[in-house]
């Protein structure tokens, strides 16, 4: 079988770029480890088969395997993860591959809301860091309509849920997911991001990475809006615990206050807060109830607010976080999968591309392929969304 001609040390930043050793690579392409370590030598080639099965299980291009050097590999929006005194950290394959697929759906929607006449969002980059986290909140409170999805919601899920839709009938773009596209074997990790957004006056963006507690992704929606009301996006992941100190950056301290005066107004939540004989953990139970929120919101605001004790606080947390973190483990996958799949690609971009396929602006193939399901698939979704399947051509 013909050989492969691919440069040697592409292989190797393939590899390396995935993170993953020579002995695990060896196991998936069923070979030795010392076969995958000549051909990164150069001393030996893979087949073009060989070369193949290598790219996909490192998801890169084939076509990367050819370049004489690496690709230079730039995030395509800002990164607000940095700590302070270090360098941002390296992306991983699994950020960089969701960033690209994610706002490619964006500039899509972009355009297709362009082509309906769209105005832009009069609340995009309406504030700067300079404005008091208070005066923004209080603007987002009532543009999203947030007091009345609380009133409206039984439980913190269903306050999500409404936030989320109302978000969405706005023209904000919500995506939640924990997988890369629709690849279960790619599981994002909370531990390199919570969310991101991009501040678009046409077609704004907030990504939730769906990998996270449940109570905090309610958090990172509020988070991301803050990054859109001051107009700017990037990628995120804030500390909800007390570490601030090791969190760099003005903005993501300030879209937390702002997250956290969103969904727990200060004024209004310091009159509920029992000081009475009352334990920290009654108020936090009674408060998250009344809020509609995670006891970790509230246990947070009540330290912003100089209610608890810094101790008080890392106890606390740390106790909430490795409940909600087993929690977590103890959750299973699945689900309905029209759920999931308007939760991963947003109700408004899955509504959009089914309706461009409907009217010939995409082919059925072409929105499939967007949306990360099969051709067949489609009418069924689209009955999901409109009541009635659509003509699909």
């Amino acid at each position: 079988m013909a050989e492969a001609i691919v440069t040697p040390n592409l292989l190797t930043w393939a590899r390396q770029r995935r993170g993953m050793d020579l002995s695990k690579l060896a196991s998936r392409l069923n070979v030795e480890p010392e076969v995958v370590a000549a051909w990164e030598s150069g001393e030996r080639r893979p087949t073009f088969r060989q070369a193949q099965n290598f790219a996909k299980a490192l998801y890169v291009p084939f076509g990367y395997l050819y370049l004489l050097e690496p690709p230079v590999e730039e995030l395509p929006i800002a990164d607000f993860r940095t700590i302070p005194g270090q360098a941002p950290p390296r992306p991983s394959p699994d950020l960089l591959d969701l960033l690209n697929d994610v706002i490619g759906k964006q500039q899509w929607y972009r355009e297709y809301r362009e082509s309906e006449g769209v105005e832009e969002l009069p609340f995009i980059g309406r504030f700067t860091a300079s404005d008091s986290e208070e005066t923004v909140a209080s603007n987002i409170r009532d543009v999203i309509g947030v007091d009345r999805a609380r009133q409206q919601s039984s439980n913190w899920e269903s306050f999500m849920r409404k936030l989320t839709r109302n978000a969405e009938d706005l023209g904000i773009m919500v995506m939640r997911s924990g997988i890369v596209g629709s690849n279960t074997r790619r599981a994002l990790d909370v531990k390199e991001f919570r969310g991101f957004s991009v501040s678009d006056h046409i077609a704004p963006l907030i990504f939730i990475n769906g990998r996270d507690f449940k109570g905090a992704q309610l958090f990172t929606l509020a988070h991301e809006m803050a990054h859109i009301w001051i107009g700017e996006g990037g990628i995120s992941n804030p500390d909800y615990g007390l570490d601030s100190e090791y969190q760099d950056g003005a903005v993501e301290l300030f879209c937390n206050r702002i997250a956290a005066e969103t969904l727990v107004p200060s004024e209004d939540f310091q009159s509920r807060w029992s000081s009475d004989d009352v334990s920290l953990s009654n108020n936090l139970n009674k408060l998250s109830g009344h809020y509609k929120v995670s006891s970790m919101v509230i246990l947070r605001q009540a330290h912003d607010c100089n209610l608890v004790t810094d101790f008080e606080y890392r106890e606390s947390y740390s106790q909430l976080a490795a409940q909600a973190s087993q929690s977590t483990l103890s959750s299973k996958l699945g689900g309905n999968p029209y759920h999931n799949l308007t939760a991963r690609n947003g109700t408004a971009f899955t509504k959009a591309v089914v309706a461009s396929a409907e009217d010939g602006t995409l082919m059925s193939s072409e929105a499939a392929d967007m949306l990360g399901v099969k051709v067949k698939t489609l009418p069924k979704v689209a009955s999901r969304l409109f009541g009635s399947s659509l003509n699909l051509g």
